[in-house]
């Protein structure tokens, strides 16, 4: 530090000492007088403030004394100042009072800055906002952000404005206060205005102070019809240190998502219930449209004029809401505060808050150009938007891959750490002037398609949220076997042939195929469930036929208690009957309960993956993404041929049935678990950040894997009864056959393909979309071998 500068500190601290004696009635006078002649004008008191430091030890070590120590001082004698003294106070007294004030005011804005550490709550609209209502206090600020004698003429006239101007404070930034006024003579240039004053410790910093002069040049230009770029305020001037510009009406984004989230305390689709704000909620679909598509509009009117912001954050968009156009847009978006703030940057390392979160990785790396900054901000704003909260590690939180994992895939495109990743997916050149149209319209296509899946009404479609067991009443629902997964599947299929991409399988991620093997699934289900309980309603002696159906098979001679066909296929030993009951039940318990569980593990586990998502040659392990996608579409109808051979083929096999069932459970769950593993290690492997690290478990996965042995030991153990009981050895079949049963429904049927899917479906959702983000990276940089050409036979002369 110079020598200034030493001098500065010095007069900083003795300042400050003085302020801490202000509290104290007999004190009071002497301590202003001794901080008048410490400060006595404006100039001094500029070069004080510029050099308060930026983090709170170091503040405490040059100051002596703690920042939230000084914030509490200051702020007790400022609020008693005018009603502590009842003969009134000196001139001087007045100006040291509002200087002091502006210092206050300084330290409350920088108290975010340091760390994770929120502005401590303190109540704005009765000290700040109170504080610069006084003719002092506005005195003061006018005479320390006074442009110096070499600004420009313009510059010089528009300060006279703010000089005899009414203002008010409106708002903290981050390195930067704003207030608000309106002129003496409102005209259609001058009307009202808002003046961002930079913190002098920030506007001290010549690339910060550089940038924040150069702001009027950069920010004011006209579109290619000459006027103002639609969405951004007219800047009037800019200095060093404080930029004055046109009022946005309005609050900011933050502002407004904690209002609708208050708002939505009771979601319009009919099955939903009231819920408690919680981290670990829902997935916001309605926030993610009703703010996110107006902000990729207006992203995308400016992206068409040729202007970045590379500091695009909730705190950073003003949003007016108004009634909703014909479209159902409710929002006017402006964006302020354009180019990269330096404070999260290596231009000023150490200093961060919590908006920090939306900045891009490169803006903080100071790289030179960052033209996808504006994507990565977009996409934490998105999951801002979706009220889960946020993850440290630059990922995606669990809740999007388990309820909405189409919108976790847009999002994946915006936030991955490296720039040239981003819009892997989605490919669009970020040069390209429609980028942030296309984005909006692939978003909002993604919403139609997860929020049609949800609900089947379109007027309440664009208010639906996921819902998972947040009552009684739905916990109890989710146990029917009759699952809606079939439902989702037809409605995503009717929206992605609507928006006519079903021949894209980048943009309908596989619908028809994922379709046709949920109605097998559940057509597979609903026929072995109905022979099961037929069935045995025959072993009762109940006519399941009815007369009708008697009448028309009589032409044909087929006695009453006979199914023309199926019966045909009984083993010679098979006999129904009511003394055959006992003998069958065996089968038809086990059948039933082998129905329900497979249904429910496909349809809740499996039914939306497939390894299809990552079919590439560019791409290794084709043999393992074959085979896992066998297993898969197997599990659609596995269980129903084994039901069906033992329950009208041959039913003493139940055994058998039993264990050959099991067995294909196992090469399924072995070979999913294998190749998200497998998949999920070649993603941390290319360090791709939108996967946690290696030191983090991904939530479900764990689980998934510990299936595999599980039920390894289980269907050993099921094989070696299945022997026992076929050769005659083991006698209590009942009991085992209950067993299995009880198996079927309280581990695999409630338990794990359950109360459990969530968690499962999250695991391998997140691994499924690391491996496509795999495939179309390797795609992109894949040349494939020049095949050699052919030898032609060369001739040979016998002579």
């Amino acid at each position: 530090m110079t020598g200034v500068g030493t001098a500065d500190a010095e007069v900083l601290r003795h300042v400050l000492r003085h302020a801490l004696r202000l509290g104290r009635r007999e004190s009071e006078a002497e301590a202003l007088r001794a901080i008048h002649e410490l400060c006595g004008n404006g100039a001094s008191w500029r070069q004080v403030l510029a050099r308060i430091p930026l983090d709170r030890l170091s503040f405490q070590l040059e100051a002596g004394v703690e920042r939230t120590a000084a914030i509490a001082a200051l702020t007790s004698w400022c609020r008693g100042f005018k009603t502590g003294r009842e003969g009134g106070h000196q001139r001087r007294e007045s100006e040291v009072f509002g200087y002091l004030s502006v210092l206050l005011i300084t330290l409350i804005t920088m108290e975010p800055s340091d760390g994770d550490a929120a502005r401590e709550d303190h109540d704005c609209p009765n000290l700040c906002h109170a504080l610069v209502r006084d003719a002092s206090v506005r005195r003061a600020l006018v005479e320390l952000y006074s442009p110096a004698r070499t600004a420009e003429r313009h510059v010089v006239g528009e300060w006279a404005t703010v000089r005899r101007a009414r203002f008010e404070f409106h708002r903290h930034g981050t390195t930067s206060f704003l207030l608000r006024g309106k002129p003496e003579q409102v005209t259609a240039r001058h009307t009202e205005f808002a003046l961002k004053c930079v913190l002098f410790p920030y506007a001290d910093i010549p690339v910060i102070a550089a940038k924040t002069r150069s702001y009027e040049a950069e920010h004011n230009s006209l579109d290619a019809n000459g006027r103002l770029v639609g969405h951004m305020v007219r800047v009037w001037a800019s200095t060093d240190n404080w930029i004055l510009m046109d009022f946005a009406e309005g609050r900011t984004l933050a502002e407004e998502i904690d209002a609708l989230k208050r708002e939505a305390a009771l979601p319009a689709a009919g099955r939903f219930r009231r819920r408690r704000p919680s981290p670990a909620g829902n997935v916001r679909l309605d926030l993610i449209r009703r703010v996110g598509l107006p902000l990729l509009a207006a992203l995308a009117e400016l992206h068409r004029c040729g202007k970045r912001h590379e500091d695009l954050s909730p705190t950073n968009i003003i949003v007016h809401r108004r009634v909703p156009d014909r479209d159902g847009r409710e929002y006017d978006l402006t964006f302020v505060d354009f180019g990269r703030n330096y404070l999260y940057s290596g231009a000023l390392a150490g200093s961060h808050a919590a908006q920090s979160v939306y900045v891009a990785p490169e803006v903080r790396a100071n790289s030179e150009d960052v033209p996808k900054a504006d994507l990565y901000s977009l996409g934490r704003i998105l999951i801002a938007l979706g009220d889960v909260g946020e993850n440290r590690d630059d990922t995606i939180p669990d809740r999007f891959y388990g309820q909405a994992p189409l919108i976790a895939r847009v999002v994946e495109d915006l936030i991955d750490v490296r720039p040239d990743r981003r819009l892997l997916v989605f490919p669009v050149p970020i040069d390209d002037t429609d980028v942030y149209h296309y984005l909006r319209q692939v978003l909002e296509q993604e919403l139609d398609v997860t929020q049609a899946a949800l609900v089947n009404d379109p007027e309440l479609r664009p208010l639906a949220i996921p819902y998972d067991r947040h009552t009684v009443v739905e916990t109890v629902r989710t146990l029917f076997p009759v699952s809606r997964e079939p439902k989702r599947r037809r409605r995503i299929y009717r929206m992605r042939k609507q928006q006519g991409v079903l021949g894209d399988a980048r943009r309908s991620m596989h619908a028809r195929w994922l379709l046709f093997f949920s109605v097998v699934s559940s057509l597979s289900y609903f026929v072995s469930a109905t022979v099961c309980v037929l069935w045995f309603l025959r072993d009762l002696g109940i006519d399941v036929l009815g007369p009708p159906v008697q009448l028309l098979l009589r032409p044909w001679d087929v006695p009453p208690d006979v199914i023309p066909l199926v019966d045909d296929l009984r083993a010679p030993d098979y006999r129904l009957g009511k003394e055959h009951v006992w003998e069958n039940l065996p089968a038809r318990i086990i059948g039933l309960s082998f129905a329900l569980a497979s249904v429910r593990y496909y349809q809740n586990i499996l039914g939306g993956l497939t390894t299809l998502v990552a079919g590439s040659s560019a791409l290794p392990g084709s043999l393992l993404r074959v085979a896992t996608e066998v297993a898969i579409r197997l599990m659609a109808p596995w269980a129903s041929w084994l039901i069906l051979w033992v329950n009208l083929v041959d039913v003493d096999h139940w055994p058998l049935g039993t264990a050959i069932g099991y067995t294909g459970v196992v090469f399924s769950n072995l070979l999913c678990a294998a190749f998200a593993s497998r998949y999920l290690a070649l993603a941390r492997e290319a360090r791709l950040s939108t996967v946690p690290p290696e030191h983090q478990k991904i939530i479900g996965l764990d689980a998934f894997r510990q299936w595999g042995p599980t039920v390894t030991l289980y269907s050993t153990t099921v094989w070696i009864f299945a022997y026992l009981i076929i050769n005659k050895t083991l006698k209590d079949t009942y009991v085992y056959a209950l067993s299995v049963a009880l198996v079927n429904i309280g581990l695999f049927y409630v338990l794990k393909t359950g109360i459990n899917a969530l968690d499962v479906r999250t695991g391998l959702n997140r691994c499924f979309l690391a491996a496509e983000r795999l495939r179309y990276e390797a795609e992109a940089t894949y040349r494939p071998k020049p095949l050699s050409a052919r030898k032609e036979p060369v001739l040979v002369n016998p002579d």
